[in-house]
């Protein structure tokens, strides 16, 4: 009897020692490098093609090429409207770009000839770089005072040729066929983050769905913001003038990818447990985004490694774990 029961106690350690050393089951996934997006979130507002009227992005004087009054396709230029004194600047940034020029050419020859220090010539050539600079500058902010058509449809004019006009007065009407479409308004940093086909995402209290950004203005409006124009789904149930919430993904490089039930958090501390020849590893992370199940992370994480799913709230940093799946 004595035989019998020490066999069993013995059974019975080894049994244990045995379970000890298979570890914890768990359930593991592999960490993936992934592109991620911010978003960023802004309301829009509904508008028809129905009838739209252009303000004066900026004040100035309003020449041409102008239109023939009636229908215009999208894209073609419409106005243009100069700045009060821009032209005379630019004639002045002109003047200074041919004087730079001219100097750094007569002082190279003098430099040739040993009559000049090189120190000179170096600040001269700098000198003509920056006058390219702002003439260039100001030949930009020119260009983008052009005025076009953000949608085919008949034109009317509200000023004349020649005209000075303040910032927002209304100088044009455009009508269209009545189609709808989304105008966002965003800083102008995010503006050179998107592009045009891009997602973005709309709701409404009844209503949720996509569109693809069409268009994005190159100048920014009285507001200080840049116009986004979005297309809309055919069946899109909205109404001109109705506001949306509208969620803009932006790019922002790369993260790692891994499931959102992965994520354990201690307090304000975030973390993943990762396989390490057969036992867990607590790993700091931060939390960039989540995506309904899926979660963008940063920390010292390594493509390819194996973290924990299934099990990770039973474990703790140095536990033996043992992968079932």
């Amino acid at each position: 009897m004595k035989i019998t029961l020490l066999s069993i106690a013995a059974s019975f350690m080894m049994w244990a020692s045995l379970s000890v050393a298979a570890g914890l089951p768990v359930a593991v996934t592999t960490i993936q490098s992934a592109p991620w997006h911010k978003i960023f979130r802004t309301l829009a507002r509904v508008r028809s093609n129905n009838q739209i009227t252009l303000t004066a992005p900026v004040g100035g004087r309003v020449l041409g090429p102008f239109q023939r009054p009636g229908l215009v396709h999208a894209g073609a230029t419409l106005m243009r409207i100069a700045p009060v004194g821009l032209r005379a600047q630019i004639a002045a940034a002109q003047a200074q770009e041919h004087y730079a020029q001219t100097k750094l050419q007569r002082y190279s020859r003098l430099l040739a000839r040993g009559l000049v220090a090189r120190e000179l010539v170096d600040n001269l050539k700098l000198a003509l770089a920056q006058a390219r600079g702002q003439l260039r500058s100001l030949k930009a902010e020119a260009a983008a005072q052009i005025l076009k058509a953000p949608f085919s449809g008949t034109l009317r004019y509200l000023v004349a040729p020649g005209a000075i006009v303040p910032t927002a007065l209304p100088i044009m009407t455009l009508m269209g066929r009545g189609r709808i479409w989304i105008e966002a308004l965003v800083p102008p940093d995010l503006s050179r983050q998107i592009h045009a086909n891009g997602r973005v995402f709309l709701t409404t209290r009844h209503w949720r769905g996509a569109g693809t950004i069409r268009n994005i203005g190159n100048r920014v409006s009285h507001y200080g913001l840049v116009r986004v124009y979005i297309d809309l789904p055919l069946d899109a149930p909205l109404l001109p003038g109705q506001w949306l919430h509208c969620r803009v993904p932006i790019d922002a490089g790369h993260a790692f990818r891994l499931p959102v039930k992965a994520i354990v958090m201690h307090g304000a501390r975030s973390f993943v447990y990762i396989v390490v020849k057969g036992h867990a590893l607590a790993v700091s992370i931060r939390l960039l985004a989540n995506h309904q199940s899926e979660a963008f992370v940063q920390g010292a994480l390594h493509a390819g490694e194996k973290v924990i799913v299934t099990g990770n709230t039973r474990v703790s940093p140095g536990s033996a774990v043992e992968i079932i799946h």
